[in-house]
């Protein structure tokens, strides 16, 4: 899996920039498959929580789409704090391809809760048919 969110990472940071900084081996070697896993399992927590926690256990009534975009905003900004503090606790520099990281990882958080969402929603009791109705 590495190499899979090597590939990811470093192909929608060169859209916004094509120049790699000097400390492109540490993200390639540990930042990159890091925060890869954690965006994956963060995205995937708050699918749980929001379609088995608030709209089945505790019935909240959280339903709406409103909420459910809410619910992706937090995933998409926890997928910022993510590449932030990660990068930076692994040593990496700040620069412009850290803050190319934590655009391109906040999209990555949004479409990994999206996908979770199409996978996982149709189990719900309550927000089987949220953000939309469809066959999935």
């Amino acid at each position: 899996m590495q190499t899979f969110f090597t590939g990811l990472y470093s192909a929608l940071i060169s859209i916004f920039q094509s120049q790699r900084p000097a400390d492109y081996g540490l993200y390639k070697t540990d930042i990159f498959s890091l925060v890869g896993w954690s965006t994956l399992g963060v995205a995937l927590l708050l699918v749980l929580a929001y379609y088995y926690v608030f709209n089945s256990a505790l019935r909240t009534g959280m339903f709406r789409t409103t909420h459910w975009v809410l619910t992706l905003a937090l995933a998409a900004g926890l997928g910022v704090l993510l590449a932030n503090s990660l990068s930076k606790s692994h040593g990496a520099e700040p620069s412009s391809y850290l803050g190319y990281f934590m655009v391109v990882n906040m999209l990555v958080a949004a479409l990994w809760f999206f996908l979770f969402s199409v996978l996982l929603k149709r189990w719900s009791t309550y927000a089987r048919t949220t953000p939309f109705v469809g066959p999935f």
